[in-house]
């Protein structure tokens, strides 16, 4: 019998290594996307997000959607059901993605609390919210607007009337104060058109390639009824002046356009945030902003216009197909 103990005794030492070892932990990271599931900017942000944090076999990712582009108007409401979910989950870091979420839910329930914020997609500056703050850090979303008008101006020196055509949102109306300076510094007359609907936006595009010398399309997010195959056909039909964007899912309606790339913005968010999960303090991160662009030609609504711009420029332009 006594080499039955023995070997119940070795089979004891060598489970004893296995006892001791301590599980992994695993991080929740709770991702606040202030809008819905395609919306094309916020879809590449939380693909960069999703890519980025998948590298890591220890965190597991929560995503909220506040849809605050088709529901201005429950915003407050589902800012109070995220404060909900943040005290049942207790989440070891919070991602918040664009204005929204971090004018709703941020600063009221996480700014100078203890736990850590990564934001990202918040529009030129974040001094309206008091942020940066110890325990938040972010990206600011800057689109190359500039680089796309000084290109347009090289085209067309004598152009003055810019007309902004965009969604009637909290955020576009933020964009219409910070941006007014710039496009008059760059010798502009800006006009505004912002609105809710998909015939509101028809009849102002309708208008606007009367009376314009030059047209933005900015976003289109919370235009109601909006579909993509009816305004590329309406735009085809209708289109009589150049089109700009900075958006690379508004290009199919504009001839030229130098975007952001809005995934850039949840890889920097996702990478931060693996750092702070490892020790790293949100405070040790400065607010920084995205710095990638890309430039984009449509040959078919150029060509409808006769928008010609000079070889060098189109050497460095993606061809919209």
């Amino acid at each position: 019998m006594w080499y039955k103990a023995f070997l119940l005794g070795i089979l004891m030492m060598s489970l004893k290594p296995a006892k001791l070892l301590k599980p992994k932990e695993v991080y929740q990271v709770l991702y606040i996307n202030s809008y819905h599931a395609g919306y094309g900017s916020s879809d590449s942000v939380m693909a960069g997000i999703r890519q980025t944090l998948a590298a890591s076999d220890n965190v597991a990712l929560n995503v909220c959607f506040m849809d605050t582009k088709r529901h201005p108007d429950l915003a407050t409401a589902k800012a109070q059901a995220i404060k909900q979910q943040i005290d049942y989950l207790k989440p070891d870091l919070v991602i918040a993605s664009d204005d929204d979420a971090v004018r709703e839910v941020v600063v009221p329930y996480l700014k100078n609390s203890s736990i850590p914020v990564v934001f990202c997609g918040v529009n030129w500056s974040a001094k309206a919210y008091g942020l940066p703050v110890a325990n938040v850090t972010g990206m600011l979303e800057v689109v190359p607007i500039r680089e796309t008008l000084e290109t347009m101006k090289r085209c067309y020196p004598q152009a003055r009337k810019l007309v902004i055509l965009s969604e009637n949102s909290p955020a576009e109306q933020k964009n219409t104060q910070v941006l007014d300076t710039l496009y008059r510094a760059l010798g502009f007359s800006p006009e505004y058109a912002l609105v809710d609907d998909f015939n509101a936006w028809k009849q102002a595009f309708r208008d606007v390639n009367q009376t314009a010398d030059l047209i933005y399309l900015s976003t289109n997010g919370s235009i109601r009824g909006w579909q993509n195959e009816e305004v590329r056909a309406f735009v085809a039909q209708t289109i009589r002046r150049p089109v700009i964007t900075c958006d690379d899912f508004m290009m199919p309606y504009a001839v030229y356009g130098q975007t952001k790339v809005a995934r850039e913005q949840g890889e920097w968010a996702a990478r931060t945030a693996l750092k702070i999960l490892q020790g790293a303090k949100p405070a040790s991160f400065p607010l920084t902003r995205n710095l990638q662009s890309v430039c984009w030609f449509n040959p078919t609504l150029a060509e409808r216009i006769q928008f010609k711009p000079d070889t060098k420029q189109l050497q460095s332009c993606r061809k919209l197909l």
